[in-house]
């Protein structure tokens, strides 16, 4: 049986059981690989969440212990200053090529298994470590943008002088330093589009790093509107998810990834 680390690995092919785990027209068996992606309907935003929860329930037990492992993992992360956050950028290639990995290996009706999230370490990790080093430098750049705006800002109004004399700061001057904060988080949208795609086309087609940064940004350009429709309803999950004591975030967090297999596969394959 092909694996998604064998050069003739088509991650487009229909699953080999009975199970209907991807929607009739992403199960297409004559698609091909289209390197610069294509354009698709705004429905197909809802379509990659749809298409994801019938790989979830192929495999719900073992998509929640994943979920629960990569938290912990993260967390255990996030305990150690700064290297460990860097460190957590740092793997978003390779560990997205385990979520991506499972996800293919589902939809070709095998089994899920934890081995799963180690398959970028096994395949390609270097090209998928480099993918993790732009995430990381991207977002330092950002922040640090971010923070000079900030200080030259609170310079310039003189509102950091007024805080600390205890007295109350200007409203013009307040809102002068949110619009800075709020432009910081619109430059993350560039970087996150840029990085979307990116894992899959590293590891399924071998495309180098620096180009799959740059298909992936103009696939998500071409794409506004599914991902405006993708983006709006996983956001109402998670708070949907987020109110039976955050429980149901052991379904829509393993969603949140396999959605990112599932676009893949319906922006990436002709005639799907």
């Amino acid at each position: 049986m092909e694996t998604p680390n064998d050069p003739k690995f088509n991650p487009y092919r229909p699953a080999e059981t009975g199970t209907p785990a991807l929607t009739e027209g992403t199960q297409n068996a004559t698609a091909a690989y289209v390197p610069d992606g294509r354009t698709v309907a705004a429905g197909e935003g809802l379509e990659w969440l749809v298409a994801a929860w019938r790989l979830f329930v192929a495999a719900p037990v073992m998509w929640m212990v994943m979920v629960v492992l990569y938290a912990v993992f993260m967390l255990v992360l996030a305990f150690v200053p700064v290297v460990g956050t860097l460190f957590g950028f740092l793997l978003y290639g390779v560990i997205s090529a385990g979520w991506l990995a499972g996800a293919a290996a589902v939809a070709h009706g095998e089994n899920l298994e934890l081995d799963h999230l180690f398959a970028g370490l096994k395949g390609k990790p270097a090209p998928l470590f480099v993918l993790g080093a732009c995430y990381a430098a991207g977002l330092i750049a950002i922040m640090l943008l971010v923070i000079i705006a900030l200080a030259v800002g609170l310079a310039s109004s003189g509102l950091f002088s007024t805080i600390m004399s205890g007295s109350l700061p200007d409203v013009t001057a307040l809102m002068g330093a949110l619009v800075v904060v709020l432009l910081g988080l619109a430059l993350v949208a560039p970087l996150l589009a840029a990085l979307w795609f990116a894992p899959a086309l590293v590891y399924f087609h071998d495309v180098p790093p620096t180009k799959a940064l740059k298909v992936s940004f103009r696939a998500c350009l071409n794409n506004l509107l599914p991902f405006l429709v993708y983006g709006v309803l996983l956001l109402l999950l998670f708070l949907i998810a987020a109110i039976p004591f955050g429980l149901g975030l052991l379904v829509v967090g393993p969603l949140a990834f396999i959605s990112a297999y599932t676009s893949y596969r319906s922006v990436f394959a002709e005639g799907a």
